[in-house]
């Protein structure tokens, strides 16, 4: 995006490094504090625009430390998993660009809210993974800790799942078009880059296989 090569030259040196350090970092200090407060952290920390408005601004932001998951090891394991795919889009983008990517699904997320009551970070989460999933199609995950597959079609799983979401269940239809808007900014050339890679490969094999018949 040309915009943000302008913005980074002159705003990249005030970029955060390791952003996703900061934030697993924080999510572990809350799961921690929520286990000795009987979830206490998270109800100070949540988006609940409501509570925003009687002056509880700070959560706004606090919001994105929100465990994903009660389960300890679910949630050491989204953990990880999150601060690997995030670390590999820091480094594809550069800290800027990423921080600007993370800073926007923050402010789409907060809008959203105005609109739900609430917001969270699990939709900045699965943001996270498609972006992941469009610059590398073919890493390959455990499905359900024991499947392998390849990103793009847990991916495509996803997806669908959100349109069958945004169909049936309007009340969150602010939170996935909030999720969707900085995904489709940031990666709309690599995503139609590799259709068209993928349309030209299969094209590429069905005249090999025509041509050896």
């Amino acid at each position: 995006m040309r915009f943000l090569n302008k913005l980074e030259r002159k705003l990249g040196r005030y970029a955060i490094e390791n952003l996703m350090v900061v934030i697993c970092g924080g999510q572990a200090i809350v799961y921690v504090a929520d286990l000795l407060m009987n979830g206490f952290a998270t109800d100070m920390l949540y988006l609940n625009w409501s509570l925003v408005t009687q002056g509880q601004v700070w959560r706004v932001l606090t919001f994105i430390f929100e465990p994903n998951s009660r389960n300890p090891l679910t949630f050491l394991l989204s953990l990880y998993f999150y601060y690997m795919i995030g670390g590999a889009l820091e480094h594809e983008w550069g800290s800027f660009n990423f921080d600007c990517y993370y800073l926007l699904e923050i402010i789409c997320t907060v809008i959203a809210s105005v609109f739900v009551g609430v917001g969270t970070s699990y939709y900045i989460n699965l943001s996270l993974f498609l972006a992941f999933a469009v610059l590398y199609p073919n890493y390959q995950v455990l499905l359900f800790y024991v499947i392998p597959v390849k990103v793009k079609w847990v991916a495509l799983l996803d997806l669908l799942f959100m349109g069958y979401n945004f169909i049936v269940s309007p009340v969150i239809r602010p939170l996935i078009i909030a999720c969707l808007i900085p995904l489709i900014l940031f990666l709309w050339d690599d995503a139609v880059r590799n259709i068209r890679l993928f349309i030209d490969r299969k094209k590429r094999e069905k005249e090999y296989s025509q041509y050896w018949k």
